[in-house]
């Protein structure tokens, strides 16, 4: 996978900043999640050299901030149980039903996943799209090949 950044150089023309590998990669086991850029505010500051994906991996942005990554769950049957998760391990808990102070825009780019959400579970594949307004779900891959998200978060705090 390849991550392009742009942005504004010293002479202030128009530059890539970043090209390459994304740099933070989290393996949770049935989670495997790439993070490509996260924002602190809104709206977010558009100048800057750093690299915003590596700072410390947390499942939620920091408010009022935003994050973007690409999420690959692993078949279900296919992936041993993770070790139950450190206290200090950030984001572990969404390895179950969860829900985040935040408004994600998803959608599966390929294999397919079931979405569970209360009582109903909706099966969705490529080009399907969620708008999850912080409600508690779960991503459930049912199937033998992994599927691969991409997500928007938005902080709703």
């Amino acid at each position: 996978m390849k991550r392009i950044v742009t942005g504004t150089g010293a002479d202030g023309s128009a530059t890539i900043l970043f090209e390459g590998a994304p740099p933070t990669v989290v393996d949770f086991g049935k989670y495997v999640t790439t993070e490509l850029w996260v924002t602190d505010a809104t709206p977010p500051a558009m100048h800057g050299a750093g690299d915003r994906s590596t700072r410390e991996w947390a499942l939620e942005p920091p408010p009022p901030g935003s994050c973007f990554r690409i999420v690959r769950i692993n078949p279900d049957d296919a992936t041993p149980s993770p070790p139950p998760a450190a206290e200090d391990e950030a984001g572990a808990d969404f390895l179950e039903a969860h829900a985040t102070a935040t408004l994600d825009y998803v959608t599966v780019l390929s294999g397919e996943v079931t979405l569970v959400v209360g009582d109903r579970e909706v099966a969705l594949g490529p080009g399907d799209s969620v708008v999850q307004q912080g409600v508690a779900h779960d991503w459930r891959n049912r199937g033998s090949e992994p599927c691969v998200l991409v997500g928007v978060l938005l902080s709703a705090v």
